[in-house]
């Protein structure tokens, strides 16, 4: 009772300091510390492995944690300390990613064959990391599921007690539609890590539009990822709009090499 308190109180501060985003971010920092949704992420990340069918093949996994690995360094600026650990899941006909709290981040091969270098894709993972600094996810769960159950399967408790389990949070965790000021916060973050790596920034713009025309077409399954991070033409053009404030408009795209590490999946 003192915890939920004290939140209320910081809650009750922020409101008259700070924006509605900044305030949901404090009460997740308050209700949720670092250590309890690490855990927590370990108990959905089980489960997730359990249900999920892994990429069976160790050089795409390496060439993706390879791309993200500048990215996760810049991101370590904003959220000190954090862990994050990169699993290609196997279905082609999922053009999607999504993170997990305590950062484990996982991303579809559907979604790698859809790109077409590493810019893209680094620009996608760049995205999924920032959601992991503003602690999106975390912060979503809590308003839905609650502190207690939330506590609960980090300590290792049975989720069914309280008449829900964890495949319900796992899934709601895959379809997440987060708030417009949340997927604005990790565009920002995740365009900054990718901007810093070198990448070739209108990579994530560049992903959104082509999405977009597959979609139109009906050529693959795109609509999940639509549905939890809506590409909206007001993000895209905030998108755009920061790179030109950059200065920073090129960089790597190594189209060839993305190419050439991936064939594989596009046999």
């Amino acid at each position: 009772m003192w915890i939920i308190t004290q939140a209320l109180m910081v809650l009750a501060l922020g409101m008259q300091l700070t924006g509605c985003t900044t305030v949901r971010h404090q009460l997740g920092r308050v209700l949720i510390s670092d250590e309890t949704e690490y855990a927590l992420g370990s108990q959905l990340a089980a489960h997730i492995d359990t249900t999920q069918t892994s990429l069976d093949n160790p050089n795409i996994q390496r060439y993706v944690e390879r791309i993200a690995a500048p990215l996760v360094e810049r991101a370590q600026v904003d959220r000190p300390g954090a862990t994050y650990k990169f699993t290609v899941l196997d279905d082609p006909t999922q053009v999607n990613a999504f993170a997990v709290p305590g950062g484990f981040l996982y991303v579809y091969s559907g979604l790698i064959i859809a790109a077409e270098d590493e810019a893209e894709l680094a620009g996608v993972l760049a995205h999924e990391i920032g959601h992991i600094v503003g602690r999106h996810s975390a912060n979503q769960l809590a308003s839905q599921f609650g502190i207690q159950l939330l506590s609960a399967i980090a300590l290792g408790e049975e989720a069914s007690k309280y008449a829900v389990d964890i495949a319900q949070i796992t899934a709601q965790l895959s379809s997440a539609r987060f708030s417009r000021d949340d997927e604005r916060q990790a565009d920002r973050y995740g365009l900054r890590y990718v901007v810093e790596s070198g990448y070739d920034p209108t990579g994530l713009v560049r992903f959104f539009e082509k999405l977009g025309a597959l979609e139109g077409g009906k050529r693959t399954n795109v609509e999940t990822l639509f549905s939890s991070h809506p590409a909206t033409e007001e993000r895209i053009r905030d998108i755009e709009a920061r790179i030109e404030r950059s200065g920073v408009a090129t960089g790597q795209r190594n189209a060839q090499r993305y190419m050439r590490e991936t064939a594989v999946l596009r046999r």
